[in-house]
Parts: structure tokens; C-alpha cells; sequence
């Protein structure tokens, strides 16, 4: 409750300040009567410093939520990145495995085909060795083109994951090197922006 009442006060004290310091300023001016203008601290410089108090407590009031909000909206998007990479790396790498498991299947598919060929080809004539080879050959073609088409398109998947992922880690990295005093410079700057503008 104190504390609610002491940010009400704070206000009305740069208020009463900045009149009280105006006010000053305009009775010094009247009080030369137009003779040689000397430079003192309560009547050039003091309020100056209030004016600048002031409107530093303003921007500093005014500013301090839309700016955490915004760092920690991000922050936020930044670790929902990082977990939807993460997802989708491990659902890269169990494509991978599954395709590697479907390839060793049709390895061992073909290995068996061949072996049946061979006993068939013992049992039968020669012509129906010749034959059964050159029904090995055709599958194991279908079966390399196959595999090569597969294994390609889970080499695409992974380089663009992998391209993602790295782009996250990157910012992430940028992040962890960012210490305060470069939070400190990005946001005075952001300041003397939004201060320029308006």
C-alpha cells in the first residue's frame, strides 16, 4: 500500500519541482533587468537538471513495461523455437533410424530373394537360373533406386532441419554472449530512438 502511494507522490514531486525550478528562472530573468546576463547554477543550470530528472522519470516510468514485455515475449519465442528444433530433430533422427531399419528389411529382403533364386536354379534347368538372375537384378535396380530415393529425401530433410537448427543455435549463442552492458547499449539506443521520434 506504501509503496502504491510513494509511485502517486513521485509524480506530483517532479511536477511541483519543475514549477518551482521554472518559477525561479523566470524571477532571476526579471531580476537582471536586461543588464549583463551571468550564467549561475540556480538559475541556468538547476533547471536543466530537473527538466532533464523529469523527463528521464517520465521514459522511465512510461517505458519500463512495454520494454520488459517485449524481452520477455521474446525470450519466450526463443525457447519455443528451440523446442519446436528440438522436435523436429528428433523426429528427423527417428526418420532416419526408421529408414535405415526399412533399408537393412530390403537388404535382407533381397539377400533372401537371392538365396531362394539359387535353390530354385539348382533344382531347375539352366534356363531357369538365367531367368531368376535376371529377375534379381531388376529388384535389386528397384531396390537401390528406391533406397537412393528414400535416402535422399531423408538427407534433404535433415539438411534443412539441420540448417534450422543451426540458425537456432546461432541466436542462441548470440544471446548467451550478450552480457549487460550490451542489453544496456541495445536499450539506450532503442530510447534515443523512440525519444527522436516523437
Amino acid at each position: 500500500m506504501t509503496m502504491t502511494r510513494a509511485k502517486n507522490i513521485i509524480p506530483i514531486f517532479y511536477g511541483l519541482a519543475g514549477i518551482l525550478s521554472a518559477a525561479l528562472a523566470f524571477a532571476e530573468s526579471e531580476g537582471h533587468g536586461g543588464g549583463e546576463e551571468t550564467m549561475t547554477f540556480l538559475g541556468d543550470w538547476l533547471p536543466r537538471i530537473i527538466n532533464f530528472a523529469i523527463l528521464a522519470g517520465v521514459l522511465v516510468y512510461f517505458a519500463r513495461k512495454p520494454i520488459r514485455d517485449f524481452f520477455v515475449s521474446r525470450t519466450a519465442a526463443i525457447a519455443k523455437s528451440m523446442e519446436d528444433s528440438r522436435e523436429a530433430k528428433e523426429r528427423a533422427l527417428s526418420a532416419l533410424a526408421d529408414m535405415e531399419r526399412k533399408v537393412k528389411d530390403v537388404s535382407a529382403e533381397t539377400g533372401k530373394l537371392i538365396d531362394e533364386a539359387r535353390t530354385r536354379g539348382e533344382k531347375d534347368k539352366q534356363g531357369l537360373v538365367e531367368e531368376s538372375k535376371k529377375i534379381v537384378q531388376d529388384i535389386q535396380a528397384q531396390v537401390k533406386s528406391t533406397i537412393d530415393v528414400e535416402v535422399q529425401k531423408a538427407k534433404d530433410s535433415l539438411a534443412v532441419e539441420a540448417a534450422l537448427l543451426s540458425i537456432d543455435l546461432a541466436e542462441g549463442r548470440i544471446k548467451e554472449r550478450m552480457n549487460n552492458e550490451d542489453r544496456e547499449r541495445i536499450l539506450k539506443e532503442y530510447i534515443a530512438r523512440v525519444g527522436g521520434k516523437s
